[in-house]
């Protein structure tokens, strides 16, 4: 059985995928109104992303004989004024989603619960990569700068992405 602090950070932190792919969605929603169809497919990407780690800890909560509770999601940001923007918004989500799975993981060791911390140990590792690709693209768009060229080149490679599953 799952001890309820761990329950309800896990229900706190299936929130917050869940929001996340939201944010990503109106990204995704945003790029196609600005006629950039590689960076909306790409973010796009992210939102399926996120929905699956909700889902990964959805289950983990089920199997482990407890109850998921879902809470309201807030409206996301819409507009931004630049793509860069776009990218600085998505770091700064991936920060904040890395900071909520460190303060999981340690209520779990406090609790010296084992096995949500082996489950955890997946979504530290992933953090680390979604960091780290949301700043090679911030990079790259401080490369390009107003360049329309380049910025039609990233949006064109981001547009390969292909899904990871």
């Amino acid at each position: 059985m799952i001890h309820d602090k761990i329950e309800q950070a896990l229900n706190k932190q299936i929130r917050h995928e869940i929001s996340a792919a939201y944010s990503y969605l109106a990204m995704a929603a945003y790029f196609d109104q600005q006629n950039l169809a590689g960076f909306a497919h790409w973010m796009q990407h992210q939102r399926q992303e996120e929905l699956e780690h909700a889902m990964r800890l959805f289950q983990y909560v089920i199997d482990r004989g407890g109850k998921v509770e879902l809470e309201t999601i807030e409206k996301p940001q819409s507009t931004f004024n630049s793509i860069k923007a776009v990218f600085e918004k998505s770091l700064d989500l991936e920060k904040i989603n890395t900071q909520a799975i460190d303060e999981l993981y340690s209520l779990a060791v406090d609790l010296k619960d084992y096995a949500t911390q082996s489950r955890l140990q997946w979504f530290l590792d992933e953090q680390v990569e979604e960091e780290k690709t949301m700043s090679e693209i911030l990079s790259l768009l401080e490369i390009a700068g107003d360049n329309k060229s380049a910025l039609l080149a990233l949006n064109n490679q981001l547009g390969q992405r292909a899904s990871a599953s």
